[in-house]
């Protein structure tokens, strides 16, 4: 059987490194100071987005701003099959070799341990090997080109939670009829709107899948009005049923871009000639599918977030959290956990906000101010 990356846990005395270490893979800061943890805008994450590739986009909004970006990205290099493989040693390998699997956390050696005619495991030996999985089923689009072979929707992933998974919708499950080592579950869907069979990742990548599901709906508005699942809709403009749309929204705010992204999304950038808009500007997703009916700026966005930052402290001391804001008022705040959980929220317009955070773990606080909806992560040892 193959290794699993290990959930750990450290000393007290340790807990500064630990800090640091974390926020190096988030791309944010943490400074002590005087016995409390500051997060710095500083780290932000930030893609190396080539000069002037959406300027057709610019001062665009919702479903206009989408079909500028579809002509932006819709040409692309359509790879072969069974280049796939060799891909994804560019796309999904981590720092230490191994592929990066989003649904089982199986540490897979890359072409090694790829499926071949054998079997792909059992429920007691999930890592035998990895295999080419479409994060939106082939069956949704009649496996046709080049969608197909599309390296934005296709992952290397455990070949026996990927049969579990089989054509089934993404979503959230209650009671659940499967769960991999990992966490991702199979079973009736307990979202608001579908009661239908689904399978749930592991909290670590839905952001993850839900931008690749907004790229998806972007790259092939010209040709997704015929595909067949639960959450499209049968048209281009929002693409995706009321219940599929909230919950991808949810996943995006819950689980901002990360390193992983970025870099994979560089990787792809090389191989196919193309990017996903949502992970280069993740306001994006807002100004499309969000309450955000602003034009798209470009940098002078980020740049404007950037200086939201500034001026906004985060302060963890222990389990309180504290927030300042120096420039004005922010409308409201969520903090949200690590499985998505909503654990605290004030739509009180103010400028300082205080919470005691119900346990260790990493969480995300997103904030709204007028159109700009931001959020970072913090964690709490």
């Amino acid at each position: 059987m193959k290794n699993f990356r290990a959930a750990f846990s450290v000393p007290a005395k340790q807990a500064r490194l630990l800090c640091a270490r974390i926020n190096r893979r988030t791309g944010f800061v943490l400074a002590s100071i005087s016995g409390s943890f500051l997060l710095a805008a500083g780290g932000m994450i930030q893609a190396q987005v080539p000069e002037g590739y959406y300027d057709n986009a610019l001062n665009t909004s919702k479903y206009e701003l989408k079909t500028a970006l579809w002509r932006i990205i819709f040409r692309h290099e359509q790879l072969s099959y069974a280049e796939l493989w060799t891909a994804f040693g560019q796309t999904d390998v981590d720092e230490d070799g191994y592929i990066i699997d989003m649904y089982n956390h199986c540490q897979f050696e890359f072409q090694e341990d790829q499926c071949g005619s054998g079997s792909s495991g059992n429920a007691e030996n999930q890592c035998v090997c990895y295999n080419r999985e479409h994060s939106i089923p082939q069956s949704w689009f009649d496996g046709d080109s080049p969608m197909y072979t599309d390296l934005f929707h296709l992952y290397p992933v455990s070949g026996y939670i990927n049969s579990r998974r089989g054509n089934n919708p993404f979503g959230e499950v209650g009671s659940a009829s499967f769960t991999s080592t990992a966490g991702s579950r199979l079973g009736p869907s307990n979202y608001p709107g579908y009661s239908g069979t689904v399978f749930e990742p592991i909290d670590e990548y839905k952001g993850d899948f839900a931008r690749t599901y907004f790229y998806m709906a972007t790259c092939y508005q010209d040709r997704i009005i015929s595909w067949d699942s639960p959450m499209f809709a049968d048209d281009n403009t929002q693409v995706f049923t009321d219940w599929a749309k909230n919950l991808l929204l949810d996943w995006h705010r819950q689980d901002p871009v990360s390193e992983k992204e970025i870099s994979r999304n560089e990787a792809v950038y090389e191989i196919q000639g193309n990017r996903n808009p949502f992970i280069d500007y993740p306001v994006l997703v807002e100004k499309i599918w969000g309450e955000d009916t602003t034009a798209f700026v470009g940098d002078q966005g980020s740049h404007a977030e950037e200086a939201f930052w500034e001026d906004c402290k985060i302060r963890v001391s222990g389990r309180f959290l504290s927030i300042e804001y120096q420039g004005g008022n922010f409308d409201s705040i969520e903090i949200i956990n690590s499985a998505g959980r909503v654990v605290g929220r004030s739509s009180v317009r103010q400028n300082s906000f205080g919470y005691t955070m119900p346990a260790p773990g990493v969480y995300i606080i997103h904030i709204q101010k007028g159109k700009m909806s931001t959020s970072k992560k913090v964690s709490v040892l």
